[in-house]
Formats: C-alpha cells, structure tokens, sequence
C-alpha cells in the first residue's frame, strides 16, 4: 500500500506569511508563479512513479498543483479530509460552486458549503481547528486507506495534514513515499 504525499507548492499566502507579523488575510490561497514552477518541475517526477489515481484537497493551492503535476491523466478524486488543518486565512476554503467554476474537470458535488474547519471563531473571525481533531482526521484517513486496500495512489494535500499522517515536515512541492504495511517513508 504505497501512498505518495504531494505538498501543496508555494501559495501567495506561503509567499507573504511572516509567523511574527498578523495574518496576511488571503482566504483559500492560490498559487504564486514559484508554486507554479514548482508544480510544473515536480511533474517530472511524478511521472516516474507508479501512480494510479490521485486524491487531492479541496484548497484552490492543492487543485492547482494536482491539476498542473497531473493534468487530466490520472482520475482525481476531490477529499475534504485531507484538508490543512485551518489555522490561518488561507485555510478558510471556498464553496463548492466557486471551485467546480475553477475545476470543471474535477467534481465537488458531493461537499457540503463549508467543508473546512467550523468551530468557534477567534479574532480574525476564524476557527481555529484544534491539533487532536486533525490528528483524528490523518487517523481516520490512513483507516480508509488501508480498509480499502488503496494502491499507488498520490495525495495532493498540506504541511500539517502529511505532519499528522507522517512525523514529517515537507517543503512546498515535496513528496514523501509512504508504505502503510510496514510503516516506512522516504522523501524523494
């Protein structure tokens, strides 16, 4: 049971952030032109693994790096699970209508309005997803993965979400083998 764990490349939000300055308020980034570059170099080697089908994050920066890696050649399943973890503006998603306008090749039918994180809201009006209901989210994810015997599959997600699943903190575009049987993962 191979899965490879795609980040997301460099969002306009990754491009800005500043952990000691206030939130930069960009609400589901998109990608800046270094993520796209990104996405467009990682292509490359993706395309000497052995991947079947891919699953990816609704978050606009995690659409645009699956559909430029990608492309329409592999079948693309859309998963709020393996969403970020909503900690910051960027993290706020955006409605199914809004992302099936951007997407038509991808289908987001079967979301609901607010797919994201909704709790309590903090100063900035948002709610901050608390680390264990991630945590439950990665756990429940790896559950599914291995209940359904998923094979040679790439997961287009976060920093966070593959942190929760892995232990491991991966740059923007960086991918991370994981055998879910015997545990081990590599970068590569």
């Amino acid at each position: 049971m191979t899965l490879y764990l795609i980040r997301h490349a460099q969002s306009e939000f990754n491009a800005v952030f500043d952990p000691n300055a206030p939130d930069p308020m960009i609400f589901d980034a998109p990608l800046s032109a270094l993520g796209r570059q990104q996405a467009a170099e990682a292509s490359a080697k993706v395309a000497t693994l052995n991947v079947s089908s891919v699953i990816v994050s609704p978050m606009t920066r995690t659409l645009q790096t699956a559909s430029l890696i990608f492309g329409e050649n592999h079948p693309m399943s859309v998963n709020p699970i393996v969403r970020e973890q909503l900690t910051n503006s960027c993290d706020v998603g955006s409605e199914p209508s809004i992302l099936a306008a951007g997407f038509p090749h991808l289908d987001f039918n079967h979301l609901p309005d607010c797919w994201w994180h909704d709790g309590e809201k903090d100063h900035r009006g948002i709610s901050v997803e608390p680390h264990e209901v991630l945590q439950r989210r990665a756990d429940e994810f790896v559950g599914h993965v291995k209940q359904n015997n998923i094979r040679s599959t790439a997961v287009v997600s976060h920093g966070n979400f593959i942190h929760a699943v892995t232990g491991i903190h991966l740059d923007n575009c960086q991918i991370i083998r994981l055998d879910l049987e015997s545990g081990r993962h590599q970068v590569i």
